[in-house]
């Protein structure tokens, strides 16, 4: 029969904090992408629309370009 030593003991308790750190880290990674993803989609519908429509909502067809051509990765 195996005994739990001090040393096993005193990791234990340390592994739920670790796996909650991690789903956290890993939640705020998928949250990231997904913002992302949104304000890419939603460049690419920017740059669709057309000058009336953008006159509608104030933005100048060289604004809507410039945001149009912004990187998904640099935000």
């Amino acid at each position: 029969m195996a005994t739990d030593t001090s040393d096993e003991r005193s990791r234990q308790p340390r592994m739920p904090a670790l796996l909650a750190t991690l789903a956290g880290a890993t939640r705020n990674i998928i949250e990231s992408i997904e913002t992302r993803c949104r304000k890419q989609r939603g460049r690419a519908e920017l740059s669709e629309l057309t000058d009336d429509e953008l006159k509608d909502i104030g933005v100048s067809r060289a604004d809507a370009m410039t945001e149009a051509a912004r990187s998904a990765f640099w935000g």
